[in-house]
């Protein structure tokens, strides 16, 4: 540096009265300024107005060889432009490094200290990249699990991969055995695309086919031509992919599908730690997969299951007219404790034509109830056919409930419905059940004392019995605890009772019993008024008019 440059000394301040320039203090000769700046970590450029590099330490010579002391900076670039610019920092790229400068005026000099910061921004740049796939990751984690279904949750995966790994993105799922499912997204296609294809239309992309067994052709340098060749798999207009990678999803021991992430022409080929990514990103979609496909056969299952235990749809029985309610405490699962059957019973040990009714409460709520009630029906319909007397059969039942040492019991109410001139009899048998209610048609409502314990509680049980008639318009009303202990009122623990079910039921005699059970149903949901409750069941038998009970009485009599 010229001995002009000399240091700012704690009288010379910026808008002080002018005063002569001190002068160098002894010693401080330029050899002790190079020497000073050769002391420093940065590169320092020293420019004058001109742009002539007047200065430059041994680091600036070694970082920028290309400029010279002496010679005006005219080397055209980022470099040149932030070096004669007025701004105070820059930050530039220069030979594949990245400069970083900061600006200080000395007198007519322009002084720039400058640092290579690569390793700096390419740590920064990689620290960010990191996040950024860890964000994706746990964003793309969380979409994909907020669906249960397997054609959402692939069209979500697709979605995703799309612009943040590629410009598309294919999803090849297993369909039937014949067939497969795809699943695309790019840019141009708006919102993701499906479509079933025949299996044989894989053979035109091998490396689609070892994927979904589990193979990972991921570099395999003939997938864009496969892709190209196969143009259903590719939206229109897309052309010929520069480069793809394709990965299996893995799911429970075998792909549940494969994805390949594709790039146009003119774009970079996919990094290492790129692929690395969407292996990751694979395996999520994959895991997301898995789980939705088991919920499907898992929920299929449960809807089997529990249409074999749901209350059967009630038949047609001659004679009579039916009407029952259904309403379990757990709503979701439509299942519980309560149940109700209608059934015929053709055997020699009973009438030629026969049927039985059943309302019960099997102790307990939910599936484990549910399937005991299951137990209890089929039971009860096999021991029926060889003994179709209701007392007889509940003492059957007794047995074999006692028998399996499952400890669940059951209260109920039984019958059998026989024919007569101007109505039916009901042949009723109890077994620790609420009384049954009959509504007449004229108004008049009855209780049916019944005495009896509980069904597969004591060996030695025993249980009540009455014959109950019905002339045409009479209904027999049966219904679970669940109705007459409803709690609720003003403060919610009062029971629902006999009594308010009763009156409740004035001015409905002779009505369709299909209307009787909904108003029962209706009057127990008013009291409740959404609180917790216990299963609610009801069924009701309605002796049919005469013209109907004697046209059936004749046709028996045919026969």
């Amino acid at each position: 540096m010229e001995s002009g440059v000399r240091p700012v000394t704690e009288g010379a301040r910026a808008g002080s009265p002018a005063a002569p320039a001190p002068e160098a203090p002894t010693g401080l000769t330029p050899r002790f300024w190079r020497e000073m700046l050769e002391g420093v970590d940065e590169a320092v450029l020293a420019l004058d107005e001109a742009g002539v590099l007047r200065a430059a330490n041994t680091v600036a010579t070694r970082m920028l060889p290309q400029l010279r002391p002496g010679e005006v900076v005219l080397t055209p670039g980022p470099l040149a432009e932030a070096l004669r610019a007025a701004r105070a920092t820059f930050d530039v790229d220069h030979d594949e490094h990245r400069l970083r400068g900061r600006r200080v005026s000395v007198g007519p000099l322009t002084v720039w200290y400058v640092r290579d910061v690569t390793e700096q921004v390419i740590r920064t740049d990689a620290l960010l990249a990191e996040r950024w796939r860890s964000a994706f990751l746990a964003e793309a984690s969380r979409r994909l699990s907020a669906s249960l279904h397997g054609d959402r949750t692939a069209r979500t995966a697709v979605a995703l991969a799309v612009p943040a790994l590629g410009d598309c993105a294919l999803m090849v799922r297993p369909g039937t055995r014949n067939s497969v499912r795809w699943f695309r997204y790019s840019g141009e296609d708006g919102e993701p695309v499906s479509g079933r294809l025949p299996a044989e239309g894989l053979d035109a992309v091998p490396a689609l086919a070892e994927a979904l067994a589990g193979l990972e052709p991921d570099d395999d340098p003939r997938l864009p031509d496969q892709l190209t060749e196969a143009g259903w798999l590719l939206p229109e207009g897309f052309g010929r992919p520069g480069s793809a990678v394709l990965v299996p999803l893995p799911g429970h021991g075998r792909p549940v599908g494969a994805l390949a992430v594709i790039r146009g022409m003119g774009r970079a080929g996919f990094e290492p730690v790129e692929t690395h990514l969407i292996r990751q990103f694979a395996g999520r979609a994959g895991t997301a997969l898995a789980v939705a496909a088991l919920y499907a056969e898992q929920a299929h299952t449960a809807d089997v299951l529990q249409a074999s235990l749901m209350p059967p749809a009630l038949p047609e029985v001659p004679g009579v007219q039916l009407g029952a309610v259904y309403r379990s405490a757990r709503e979701r699962l439509r299942i519980g404790g309560d149940f109700y059957d209608v059934y015929p019973t053709r055997g020699a040990a009973g009438p030629a034509d026969s049927w039985q009714f059943v309302l019960g409460d099997v102790c307990g709520k939910g599936v484990e109830a549910a399937v005991q009630t299951g137990r209890v029906r089929q039971a009860m319909r096999a021991l029926s056919l060889v003994e179709p007397d209701p007392v007889g059969l509940l003492r059957l039942l007794n047995e074999s409930i006692l028998t399996s040492g499952d400890g669940q019991f059951t209260t109920m109410v039984l019958g059998r419905i026989e024919w007569r001139t101007g109505g039916v009899a009901l042949h009723v048998a109890s077994g620790g059940h609420p009384a049954p209610i009959v509504l007449r048609v004229d108004g008049t409502v009855e209780t049916v004392p019944m005495a009896g314990t509980l069904v597969g509680a004591f060996p030695e049980a025993r249980f009540g019995q009455a014959t109950v008639t019905l002339t045409p318009g009479d209904t027999f009303i049966l219904h679970s605890d669940g109705v007459t202990e409803a709690r609720g009122g003003p403060d919610g623990t009062d029971f629902f009772g006999r009594e308010r079910l009763i009156s409740g039921l004035h001015g409905y005699a002779g009505t369709p019993p299909t209307a009787i059970a909904e108003r029962v149903g209706q009057l127990t949901a008013q009291w409740l008024d959404e609180r917790e409750h216990d299963d609610i069941a009801a069924l009701v038998i309605q002796a049919e008019s005469a013209r109907r009970a004697r046209g059936h009485l004749r046709a028996v009599g045919s026969s």
